[in-house]
């Protein structure tokens, strides 16, 4: 008697993938993820950096098991983050272009972005994602009592990482200079600026323009520091101060960067009005967001959106529930330009 199993044929027809083996990849998802921080917190990607390497010569560079790291390599190679050098090293393992982007030194390295998806706090929000979704709560408070802001208030290295990690996924940041005309004495605004990634690209790209960066007192200390040179030539201040009570007056340009979607829909429009109230006659107010279309399902922007959901109570939104949340505030939507990493930039004026 034939014990095998009948075939069954698959959804799509004859070569279509059995559904699965995708959801099992959806499953596995955080063991490659762990991996990949395993790899960072080792120093794997920066010791590739100098060539292709076997799984025991880089044991010995990082004091592990060899067995066990090969292993971790072998994983990382399935994920595309490495690959087995075919280069005459046979059983060495070399970085891909993914895999580059993990050095510690690497032009728009992504490996403060591991580290703090890595964090615990963030691992103990998600896990209350479904109570969230079923009381509407927000899931990290219910697992920290306390909103992530003033968690991080309290607690200034954790911060510092959060900081440092928020700025490396910011690739489309080099584009925002020339994707809008700013004046050529523009005093630019950047509110809630981080680590100044933003303004300092927007000056240096705009030799007559002045800025000013508003942050609280962790992120501004290190905004200060990576601006120094703009703060020495007089170009640039850093003030220090929450941005849910009061803006700086009179600038010609507001960078929203990844700010609006932190919060709800009263708060956003309370911000925007702030702005409009502040700025200069003519000025315009520059969004920084993933834009969810009417239509089609973009991962990095749905998944952001449901991230908001768990770690803030914001959102990602539409074009339209933008173009509402601006006109609440005094202002209308001149133009809406896509950027990288399906981010787009949004210029309001008063309206």
């Amino acid at each position: 008697m034939n014990r095998n199993p009948p075939e069954q044929s698959r959804p799509g027809g004859p070569g279509a993938e059995d559904p699965r083996d995708g959801l099992m990849r959806l499953l596995v998802g955080p063991w490659l993820f762990g991996a990949v921080g395993a790899a960072v917190r080792l120093g794997v990607p920066d010791l590739l950096a100098e060539g292709p390497r076997t799984a025991r010569e880089l044991a010995a560079k990082v004091q592990a098991d060899a067995e066990s790291l090969h292993r971790l390599l072998r994983v990382l190679a399935a994920a595309g983050v490495l690959e087995e050098d075919g280069r005459g090293a046979p059983g060495a393992f070399a970085l891909t272009g993914q895999g580059a982007l993990l050095r510690r030194d690497a032009p728009g390295s992504l490996r403060p972005l591991v580290l703090l998806y890595s964090e615990r706090y963030f691992a103990d929000a998600w896990e209350r994602l479904a109570e969230a979704v079923r009381t509407g709560d927000q899931a990290f408070e219910l697992a920290h009592g306390t909103g992530v802001f003033d968690y991080l208030a309290a607690r200034p290295e954790e911060a510092a990482r959060y900081t440092e990690g928020i700025a490396a996924g910011s690739a489309f940041l080099s584009e925002v200079s020339g994707a809008f005309a700013f004046p050529d004495k523009a005093r630019v605004v950047d509110v809630g600026g981080g680590d100044g990634g933003l303004l300092a690209s927007v000056l240096r790209a705009h030799p007559a323009a002045t800025g000013v960066l508003l942050e609280l007192p962790a992120a501004a200390a290190e905004a200060r520091e990576a601006l120094s040179d703009l703060v020495g030539q007089g170009r640039c201040e850093v003030a220090v101060g929450d941005f849910t009570e009061a803006v700086p007056e009179r600038g010609d340009a507001y960078l929203l960067c990844r700010v609006l979607h932190n919060w709800d829909d009263e708060a956003c429009r309370a911000l925007l009005s702030r702005c409009a109230r502040a700025m200069a006659g003519g000025g315009a107010v520059l969004i920084l967001e993933r834009v969810l279309p009417d239509h089609g399902h973009p991962p990095l922007s749905l998944a952001f959106d449901l991230h908001m959901m768990v770690m803030t109570g914001g959102r990602e939104r539409t074009l339209a529930e933008y173009r509402r949340l601006l006109a609440a505030a005094g202002l209308r939507l001149e133009e809406a330009r896509g950027l990288a990493s399906e981010m787009s930039l949004l210029v309001a004026r008063a309206g």
